[in-house]
């Protein structure tokens, strides 16, 4: 033991000289420009409701009209100053007519919207009228025009699939979030014009329509194969809200509530159908606002086959994934079941959150997103009660998103630096998502729930069918935020943290008597890459001590600015612990002596009665403190030992996070690493094995998923042959272990296994299993095997939105496989940019192989293709250049660091033992190392 204290100490030492003594050659950050206002629309008119005709060409006999549309709207408009500039937004259309009238209630004089302006890059079409548009007039602006029903999943757009009977029948559906709806009709395309709109569908009798709102009636045409179906007045609503699908679907519906999907697939929309209603109700009753009243007494969601996003809110039509809606009970895992039950709660917490209450644009995206997060956990858990989703939220929201959030990669919650569609996209990122609704969770634990509630309740009250910008809703905490917690500093931890990117690492220091501790604060990076280290935060802070124990109390004790704070204790402590429950989105660093206190604490009966959560928090921020270089990998590594004995999920997905990162670092050489794995892990192994239990809970479920896949991954060989048997039975492989089974036998097999799953995945009739298939080719090793994957990703039977994922399981499953993927994906790199619909995706892909790179020949590889082909990449060059400084990033963090790591594992194994020859040997590494 003494041999091995002595060797990781060493490694240590020469991790901090060599890290003192390099200077990363980084890239400069990409940036965007300051100001684009050009992509924004006047204010000088506001829409008041469009009457919106639309006819879809689906059918083969439409010849070459098939798959465009014809479209009619009139616009009610009124300005807001007197003005004969119409600006709008309209994107791929061609017009045929374009006028404009007074709204009177005689004969109105047409008139001719002329000198047309349009740019292409903002989408801005500029209209000039013959005379003033005069202020607080109505106005109807008249277009015919005709549009394309793309493939891209934007806009208008077309989708297929292919029924029992092999015919493949074709759809039209919608996705409009954020700049789409342009693609559609012209409109002002912005949240913050708000209007009310009326819809018309001509569609061919053997279809049928569904749009936001209730249908009104339905006619024959004059041709009599062809009927419109009119729709009743949605809600005063923004433009990416509004939504229709021309399609044979069925639906399994009652008197309000609706679910859609194909035929083939109507008995898998039973429990989307029944936790629906029951999610739209409980929100209903929390936030005091029955959905059915807000003026939209229907509530419908739809399946569609091929959809970019994962779902989408449209108001009173929400669209999902087929695999993010249905459920086959016998099937769907119950991992992909509580996915779709949260997928619902997020979208149906939007009729609140960005349909009722808006954002005025997306700058404030998380005020619609957050809020969406947040409910996808604790509304979900009005109904469903047992799958401890408050527990899940923080390593699935919280820790996930703060590896971005500490590096020059990420951007403030508020951003006003938002114009361009590129500026769009980045807005829905994790920044809005995650740490939006990490935010929003430490504020109700610091103002208090109830008084967090009745906040929410009062803030949509005041700005329904309306627009909000964040000082609104911190208007709503303040009315309500009491007086004993903290409400003099609501203002400073709100701006702080929405204003600011990133976050702190609060110092927690026990004083030597255990009577006193001191906080102080720094904001987190994980690595310098430039970011502004001299952030500082208001910080709401929590802790407990060896004295009380108590982890249920998650009230802040104070709050943490610029100054540091020593509050005495009740008594002598031993350890301190702070961010109880992680309510706070921080990290926390402690003194050595506390750290080991904490380890002698976890290691003792029931972990010490510290709080599962607690103890994730302390895995997820002892391994980044390390990867960040703010303590030893020795430290760490000693505290988490204390994993061999933890059985639970919520620890035990820290771990395997934090680990993932390792053993992307190690690249191939993953043996010492692969038993310290299945070390770690036997306790939990032995204790959940393969088979499930009726005692076991959704966690427990989850968990032996988790601990399977990474024990048969690193070699145990146990894990390996029960996985090899199970898939011997393959068409009755328990369902919440399949996706262990699939990868295993992929991974340890060959040609033989690949064909059986392939031959499964063809005719499969569950969406969610056949997401589980194709998402397990990945898992291949033979050179062949991966050239078939990725030829699959290349071609039709992957859908468009898909292939990413296939994709990346392709080199994120086995290490051996990055070098193999990067030079199919750069070979062929100009078909896959068709395939998955253009360069940018691309870029995306080898930036993600990049950032796997663990050795110099990869870099130098990545620059030579860089240099002979960015260029073609226009815009999305500069993922490539970003894609060059994570690799040298990377290896030079390797090289400071792996040492003691690898050092570490050796030893631990026994596979080695550190004798003074080869101490004397590792010092005089490091010395050559320091003379060159």
């Amino acid at each position: 033991m003494f041999a091995l204290r002595l060797a990781v100490l060493c490694a240590a030492c020469l991790s901090i000289v060599l890290a003192d003594t390099r200077k990363l050659d980084l890239q400069p950050p990409t940036t965007f420009e300051l100001q684009n206002p050009e992509y924004r629309l006047s204010e000088d008119i506001n829409p008041i409701n469009y009457d919106i005709t639309l006819r879809p060409y689906l059918l083969e006999s439409d010849n070459t009209k098939r798959f465009t549309f014809d479209g009619e709207v009139w616009i009610e408009i009124e300005p807001v100053k007197t003005t004969k500039l119409v600006s709008l937004h309209s994107k791929s259309l061609e017009y045929s007519l374009t006028e404009y009238w007074q709204k009177v209630t005689g004969t109105p004089v047409i008139q001719k919207l002329t000198d047309p302006k349009y740019n292409e890059q903002t989408d801005i079409r500029n209209l000039t009228a013959a005379s003033d548009l005069v202020a607080k007039q109505r106005y109807i602006l008249h277009f015919k025009y005709t549009g394309q029903m793309g493939d891209d999943m934007h806009g208008f757009y077309r989708s297929y699939y292919v029924n029992d009977n092999n015919e493949t029948k074709w759809l039209g559906s919608t996705q409009f979030q954020t700049n789409h709806a342009r693609r559609a009709f012209p409109s002002f395309d912005e949240p913050q014009f708000k209007a009310t709109f009326n819809v018309i569908l001509i569609r061919h009798r053997s279809f049928n329509t569904v749009s936001n709102t209730r249908q009104k009636s339905t006619t024959p045409t004059t041709d009599p194969n062809y009927y419109s179906d009119v729709y009743e007045t949605t809600p005063k609503m923004s433009t990416y809200l509004l939504a229709f699908i021309i399609s044979e679907f069925t639906m399994r519906n009652d008197d309000k509530f609706g679910v859609l999907a194909r035929p083939e697939y109507y008995p898998q929309t039973q429990y989307s159908f029944n936790v629906g209603r029951l999610i739209l109700a409980e929100m209903s009753k929390y936030l005091k606002l029955d959905y059915y009243s807000l003026g939209n007494d229907k509530m419908d969601m739809a399946a569609i086959p091929d959809f970019s996003a994962g779902a989408m809110e449209n108001w009173g039509l929400l669209t999902y994934r087929e695999r993010s809606l249905l459920v086959d009970e016998s099937a769907t895992t119950l991992a992909s079941r509580q996915s779709i039950a949260q997928v619902v709660a997020h979208e149906q917490a939007h009729m609140w959150f960005g349909d009722l209450v808006t954002c005025k644009w997306w700058s404030y995206t998380w005020l619609n997103e957050g809020f969406a997060r947040f409910f996808q956990y604790f509304g979900t858990a009005f109904v469903e009660k047992n799958w401890e989703l408050e527990k899940q939220f923080v390593v699935d929201q919280i820790q996930s998103v703060m590896g971005m959030d500490s590096t020059i990669a990420t951007n403030p919650l508020s951003d006003e630096n938002t114009y361009t569609p590129a500026h769009l996209s980045r807005m829905f990122n994790s920044i809005s998502y995650n740490k939006g609704a990490a935010f929003i969770r430490m504020i109700e634990h610091t103002m208090g729930t109830e008084n967090f509630q009745k906040s929410l309740q009062e803030y949509l009250n005041k700005h329904a069918y309306d627009s909000s910008i964040p000082a609104f809703l911190l208007s709503a905490w303040r009315q309500n935020w009491p007086a004993n917690r903290f409400s003099g500093n609501s203002e400073e931890i709100f701006e702080s943290f929405t204003t600011q990117v990133g976050y702190p690492l609060i110092n927690a220091k026990l004083s030597d008597d255990g009577k006193t501790v001191e906080f102080s604060q720094k904001r987190f990076l994980l690595k310098n890459d430039g970011s502004d280290e001299k952030l500082i935060y208001t910080v709401p802070i929590s802790y407990t001590s060896s004295i009380e124990k108590n982890f249920e109390d998650t009230t802040p004790k104070l709050v943490l600015g610029s100054a540091s704070q020593k509050p005495t204790l009740s008594g002598v402590a031993s350890w301190v612990i702070v961010n109880i429950q992680e309510t706070g989105y921080y990290r926390v660093n402690y003194t050595e002596k506390n750290w080991h206190a904490i380890h002698d604490a976890l290691s003792g009966s029931n972990w010490g009665n510290v709080h599962e959560i607690n103890r994730a928090q302390i895995v997820d921020d002892l391994l980044n403190l390390a990867r960040a270089g703010h303590i030893h990998y020795d430290l760490t590594l000693k505290v988490i030992e204390y994993l061999e004995t933890e059985v639970n999920y919520i620890p035990w997905t820290s771990a395997f996070n934090g680990f993932n990162f390792l053993a992307i670092r190690l690249g191939t050489d993953t043996e010492h690493f692969g038993n310290y794995i299945q070390q770690l892990t036997s306790k939990a192994y032995q204790q959940l094995g393969f088979a499930e239990a009726e005692t076991d809970k959704a966690l427990d479920i989850y968990l032996r998923t988790k601990v399977l896949s990474w024990s048969c991954r690193f070699g145990n060989a146990d894990c390996i042959n029960h996985a090899k048997t199970y898939f011997k039975s393959l068409h009755s492989v328990p369902k919440n272990i399949r996706s262990v089974v699939y990868c295993v036998s992929l991974r340890e097999g060959g040609q033989t296994e690949f064909e059986a799953l392939y031959q499964k995945f063809k005719g499969e009739t569950v969406a969610t299993e056949e997401t589980l298939l194709q998402n397990s080719f990945g898992c291949v090793r033979e050179q062949a095997l991966i050239e078939r994957v990725f030829n699959l990703v290349l071609s039709d039977e992957i859908r468009r939105q898909d292939k990413s994922s296939v994709l990346s399981t392709l080199y994120t499953e086995n290490n051996e496989n990055v070098s193999p993927v990067f030079e199919l994906v750069t070979k062929d790199f100009e078909k896959l940019s068709v395939a998955m619909g253009g360069y940018s995706a691309v870029a995306t892909v080898i930036s993600n192989i990049a950032a796997r790179f663990t050795e110099q020949s990869q870099y130098d590889d990545l620059q030579k293709f860089n240099t002979a082909n960015s260029a073609k990449f226009g815009s999305a060059a500069t993922t490539l250049m970003t894609a060059e400084s994570t690799v040298k990033e990377n290896l030079a963090w390797a090289e400071s660091k792996l040492g003691t790591f690898r050092t570490y594992l050796a030893l631990r194994n026994g596979s080695a033992m550190i004798s003074g020859f080869s101490l004397l040997t590792l010092l005089l590494v490091a010395l050559t190392t320091l003379l060159r």
